[in-house]
């Protein structure tokens, strides 16, 4: 079979499947999430300014408080989404410190 292959192994010979190795080998590769699209993430920033544009208009509170802003930094940057690559979410492509300075903003996992 040509996925195996025969090995010495101290006095006999020992069957090793190269497939399963290889599989194994695959799940050791942990992939990076990717960033949205530039059309999604412009898409969301639209989406943002416009929920922003309406707090304001209806006289709410835009800007959040400094205890909520920290509290929203600490859980994104324990989220596996983060990338402290130019501190941004990869779900949604998100400057974190500018998304938790804005009260109206969620988190796009649920997180805050």
């Amino acid at each position: 079979m040509a996925d195996e292959y025969t090995e010495e192994v101290g006095s006999r010979s020992v069957s090793i499947n190269t497939t399963r190795i290889r599989s194994l080998k695959n799940l050791e590769k942990k992939e990076e999430p990717k960033m949205p699209s530039g059309f999604q993430m412009a898409k969301n920033l639209t989406k943002s300014i416009a929920k922003t544009g309406k707090a304001a208009l209806q006289g709410k509170k835009v800007i959040a408080s400094t205890n909520l802003s920290s509290s929203r930094t600490a859980i994104c940057k324990g989220c596996p989404w983060f990338t402290s690559k130019g501190e941004r979410c990869q779900k949604c492509g998100c400057v974190v410190p500018l998304k938790v300075y804005f009260s109206e903003e969620k988190c796009p996992i649920g997180k805050w």
